[in-house]
């Protein structure tokens, strides 16, 4: 386990650190009010075949020889990013305060069973709509419309909607209105056949009509597109179709206020363990990344630097990207015990407050490549079934666990 000394010498960096960064105050997502009550999970959230099984090993023996894809990114491309200098000299406009760019994703149980005020986050979300999501500690709650497509991709196959979204329009409408500013994330994994599952000229055609909805009913709502699991050249695929079939329907580019992707580093093989191929997509195959890459710092900043510079290369740099869903979700019996799952959330953490560039970064916020994040979970114990340590509170005893600790001695010196 970490040493508790090693945290404070962290906490005693932080403090030194604080009065270096820039201010920040445009919200990438706004306060709703706070209400009271809190619809239960949707049972139908989960995951399947995410994590390899102990005792099976991917077989790529029958598959072509096309060598293993690489991302167009190398170490001297990493090597030349930034950092926020102790003094800076220059201006740049204030955007999120320091401990408020921090978030988590609350699959499970409602966030008001937990003390989260001893994680000092500023925001959070449940990858569903919630009618009445508590607002403890003064959060910041962003709202998921999910999407359904009966289609072949999804995984079981066979899945019928009862509708193309979910809430209802209605719903919508009268959220959006009363609780204006307000984040919108328009599907979650819509790439990921165990998720969302939409191709992408139906995801074009979708958020086209939900982003009139939301917009007509609150101008001031901030829009963002959903998260595929990864930013790999397959899914990167996948949004660029999204794209194109946006821009044949409506005539021009498809209108995201705020940027997102997931940061997950999985194997990418059709009928197999991790996220396999992007819905819509004829490839068998893509990164072909094992259980030791799933929390290899190198890889994450190649994948983040890939979006980044995907936004610029659509002319989309100008504009906030968030990460809302990332961690750890390989359990202890692969190598993923506490203090692995900890050394890699704090560097996450150190990456992301830190990482910018003056040709990718976001001009509004310094240049930093990321504006916000949500780590992957409040309160997800057993992942599919296994045990895991990247839950920040313990769902039984509804205690702070080590990881939630180490979060909160984290921001704790932010401001």
């Amino acid at each position: 386990m970490i040493k508790r000394t090693a945290r404070v010498a962290r906490v005693v960096a932080h403090i030194l650190l604080v009065g270096s960064f820039c201010l920040v105050t445009l919200y990438v997502v706004s306060t709703p009010g706070r209400a009271s009550g809190y619809p239960a999970q949707a049972a139908d959230y989960g995951r399947q075949l995410l994590v390899p099984p102990a005792d099976v090993q991917a077989d790529s023996s029958t598959l072509e020889d096309v060598g293993k894809v690489t991302l167009d990114v190398q170490q001297q491309d990493l090597d030349k990013f930034s950092y926020v200098p102790l003094v800076l000299k220059d201006y740049c406009e204030r955007y999120l305060r320091g401990h408020r760019r921090f978030g988590f994703g609350a699959p499970g149980q409602s966030v008001d069973q937990y003390d989260v005020s001893l994680l000092r986050a500023g925001w959070y979300h449940t990858f569903w709509f919630r009618e009445n999501p508590p607002i403890p500690a003064g959060m910041e709650y962003a709202q998921t419309i999910r999407l359904c497509q009966e289609n072949s991709w999804t995984y079981p196959p066979g899945r019928t909607c009862a509708s193309d979204y979910t809430p209802s329009q209605e719903a919508i409408e009268d959220y959006a209105a009363a609780h204006p500013g307000i984040l919108w994330i328009i599907g979650n994994e819509p790439d990921a056949p165990i998720q969302d599952c939409i191709t992408p000229a139906r995801y074009a055609q979708l958020y086209h009509q939900l982003y009139e909805i939301i917009k007509s009913a609150d101008p001031t709502a901030r829009v963002a597109i959903a998260g595929v699991v990864q930013a790999t050249p397959l899914r990167l695929q996948y949004l660029d179709m999204i794209l194109e079939e946006y821009e044949t329907r409506y005539g021009g580019m498809i209108p995201v206020d705020v940027w997102n992707v997931h940061g997950f580093i999985l194997q990418e093989l059709a009928g197999s363990w991790g996220c396999q191929i992007p819905c819509g997509l004829s490839a068998q195959q893509g990164m072909m990344y094992n259980e030791d890459d799933h929390d290899n710092m190198t890889i994450f900043k190649q994948l983040i630097v890939a979006f980044r510079q995907w936004m610029k290369d659509h002319g989309e740099r100008n504009k906030p990207l968030i990460v809302t869903e990332y961690g750890v979700l390989f359990p202890d019996y692969l190598g993923y015990d506490q203090p692995r799952v900890e050394a890699f959330m704090l560097a996450t953490f150190d990456y992301f407050r830190m990482a910018t560039d003056d040709s990718l970064g976001y001009p509004g916020d310094c240049n930093r490549l990321v504006q916000a994040w949500a780590w992957y979970s409040l309160d997800d114990e057993y992942f599919e079934g296994w045990n895991s340590f990247s839950h920040l509170f313990d769902p039984d005893t509804k205690q702070i666990t080590l990881l939630g600790e180490a979060y909160g001695e984290y921001t704790a010196p932010l401001p």
